[in-house]
């Protein structure tokens, strides 16, 4: 469902299926070979990062090649199109890190896009064509349940957690979030949160909505969080500005 080599087709499969439908459509058909990524010609970076980032900074092909597109890479991937690849991707390790990429890309007036999970089939992560250099911020590294509070049952987790890691670490205290978006395997919590996830899987509480009770994420303007209540009845929840905001105000830590 994600496009990943191991719930792929081998070659030789491939090519045994166009044979088969040639056969059938009367219509010659031919399977491509998948490009590895170091034989893919993507244009040169038109900018690095400062020594100071460079720890947790990447240029490499396949890095470029996967945070090109969303899920909607299946449909590029096997013919080798990245016409468009980000310049830099950022995986910081800390908000430290984060706040000195996007105070970098602020200086220099870098196109700067979130990438969670991947998982989107609407091109939101994918690198605008008329845009600059281009810096893409995968919070992979934030994957951590820092806290379980067992008394109210609430927890504290990073935004970049996928759905089953995020569960592999509730349970051994007894617990689950219970939200499984069809792409629960392919998708993080912070993504859930800025896309307002939902899902044919995402039973009785269908919205990730309901299990929010605050958000921290750092704007162009500084960091914002909710004070964080497990209910409230005075007026507006100022969460809302952050759930389904798609990446277009900050960065869901």
């Amino acid at each position: 469902m994600f496009g990943l080599e191991s719930e792929e087709p081998s070659y030789e499969q491939r090519v045994a299926a166009a044979a088969s439908l040639s056969g059938r459509l009367g219509v010659e058909l031919v399977a491509p070979r998948i490009p590895a990524a170091a034989d893919l010609e993507l244009r040169a970076p038109r900018v690095s990062p400062p020594e100071a980032l460079r720890a947790f900074c990447r240029q490499d092909n396949w890095e470029r090649a996967y945070h090109s597109y969303g899920n909607d890479r299946t449909l590029h991937g096997p013919f080798g199109r990245y016409p468009n690849p980000p310049d830099v991707i950022a995986h910081p390790r800390n908000e430290q890190e984060l706040e000195a990429v996007l105070a970098w890309c602020s200086e220099e007036g870098h196109c700067t896009i979130p990438y969670g999970g991947g998982s989107s089939v609407v091109g939101g992560v994918t690198p605008p064509a008329d845009a600059g250099p281009i810096v893409t911020v995968a919070i992979d590294q934030l994957d951590q349940v820092l806290e379980i509070d067992e008394v109210s049952r609430a927890a504290r987790i990073q935004a970049g957690v996928f759905g089953p890691a995020l569960e592999d670490q509730l349970r051994p205290a007894g617990f689950t979030l219970r939200h499984f978006p069809q792409s629960f395997s392919g998708s993080t919590l912070g993504g859930w949160i800025a896309t307002r996830s939902g899902g044919h899987y995402a039973t009785n509480h269908t919205h990730i909505d309901e299990f929010v009770e605050t958000v921290r994420m750092l704007t162009p303007s500084g960091w914002w969080e909710a004070r964080r209540l497990p209910g409230s009845g005075a007026g507006p929840d100022p969460n809302r500005l952050a759930i389904g905001s798609e990446g277009i105000l900050g960065i869901i830590t």
